[in-house]
């Protein structure tokens, strides 16, 4: 729900729990009733702001030098008031044992100095997040048609809360959107903006941990310094002289006291700074990680990189459609020209080709005619060439055996049958 401080005109997003309450505008800082109903926003956004940007301050590091300055002023105001108590003990433990002690004192009045200015910039941040970023009227999803209506709102933000981390990281997330038109992108640019702000979250306390080690570390220097006060002051002693000997005496104690002083002050002092530094980190990283879940719950959500122009986009572009269709026809026309063409040339193309393949069959045939012809001729001279000398073979034998049977007549009148002249030829007909 969507409400305007009555002081201010900013606008603020405000929950159930909030009605009837009384809530602090982060803007103007003055305090107001939240009503116990609220009418639902409407109407259309103004004109749009020129986007100029603003240039971003560090949200995480005070200024050294402030810092310092305060710190000082601090630690000289504490002593000061510490001067009506000095006849008492603790008194005596910041204004008589010396530069240590006073060094401890500086160094814890400015690392407090620092948390409070830290504490401060994270009620600030904190603040920020009860800005209205997403109005209804302007939409219930971002896409590429009105990302630029929610820039535009983010630069009506007040001055005093422009400069923040979730308006920041915001407005760069929208205008990735707006250039880009992908969710993925702006999600990885959001993990990334989130981790960049954690690590300079962290190292803003580098300087501060850096009393928390130091402030004891003095501590244990002024033992040493007290202790060596105290051992002097007995080696130089003259145990025969009572003054002397008592004057040496104090000198022991005094080492002494400023010895343990210095350490107790040293681990007091670190123990009291370690508290308040922990819970403004603590609250620091919550309101960091309140923003990670803004972002993610509220703005990712919302995002439609799948959304094309419609509606009154469209009506806009109406005119350029007649020109649209008359470039189709005219291509269209080209198309029909090209494909009669390459319809004609792979039409003579095909006569071409089947004239030689006609050409090459009436080759084929011829030659395999040829061939065989050839071949039969040939077959015929060899076989009829065969049987005349199987004849001719035949008559040999013939012969010959007719010249052995009379020899064998001339021997014993004895006959070899001559079964020869009964042969016939392989071609001959029985």
């Amino acid at each position: 729900m969507q409400i305007s401080c009555p002081k201010c005109s900013t606008a603020l997003s405000v929950t159930e729990e909030h009605l009837g309450q009384q809530v602090q505008c982060p803007a103007c800082q003055s305090r107001f009733a939240v009503p116990n109903e609220v009418a639902s926003s409407g109407g259309g956004a103004s004109k749009n702001p020129e986007r100029t940007g603003w240039e971003e301050g560090d949200h995480a590091n005070v200024s050294f030098g402030k810092s310092l300055l305060i710190g000082a002023g601090v630690s000289i105001l504490f002593l000061f008031l510490m001067f009506p108590f000095k006849s008492t003990r603790l008194g005596e433990l910041f204004l008589d044992r010396g530069w240590v002690n006073w060094t401890e004192t500086f160094l814890f009045c400015w690392g407090i100095v620092i948390l409070v200015m830290k504490w401060k910039k994270n009620q600030s941040q904190s603040q920020a997040v009860l800005l209205n970023l997403f109005p209804e009227h302007l939409g219930k999803e971002i896409h590429a048609g009105n990302v630029g209506e929610f820039i535009d709102n983010i630069y009506r933000v007040p001055l005093t809360l422009r400069d923040s981390l979730i308006v920041n990281r915001i407005r760069k997330a929208l205008e990735l959107f707006e250039s880009r038109t992908n969710n993925g992108e702006v999600g990885a640019y959001l993990n990334t903006q989130s981790d960049i702000d954690a690590n300079r979250s962290t190292g803003s306390y580098s300087l501060v941990r850096v009393f928390l080690w130091a402030i004891p570390i003095l501590g244990f220097i002024g033992t040493v310094i007290g202790l060596s006060v105290a051992v002097g002051s007995l080696a130089m002693g003259d145990n025969a002289d009572p003054e002397a000997l008592k004057s040496s005496i104090n000198s022991l104690t005094s080492g002494l006291g400023t010895a343990f002083d210095t350490t107790l002050l040293g681990l007091v002092l670190s123990i009291l700074m370690s508290f308040p530094l922990a819970a403004v980190q603590k609250k620091e990283d919550e309101t960091l990680t309140m923003i990670d879940a803004f972002c993610v719950e509220e703005l990712l959500p919302k995002l439609n990189d799948s959304r094309t122009l419609v509606g009154d986009e469209l009506i806009q572009q109406a005119d350029s459609i007649p020109q649209l269709v008359a470039s189709l026809a005219r291509a269209h026309e080209t198309f029909l020209v090209n494909l009669n063409e390459s319809t004609r040339q792979m039409t003579y193309v095909g006569e071409l080709m089947q004239d030689r393949l006609d050409d090459h069959k009436k080759v084929v045939e011829n030659s395999f005619t040829d061939a065989v012809s050839r071949m039969s001729k040939s077959s015929s001279d060899i076989f009829i060439k065969s049987h005349s000398q199987l004849e001719l073979t035949f008559q040999n034998i013939a012969h010959g055996v007719e010249s052995m049977n009379r020899a064998l007549k001339d021997l014993g009148e004895k006959k070899i049958p001559n079964e020869a002249k009964k042969k016939r030829g392989f071609f001959s007909k029985s």
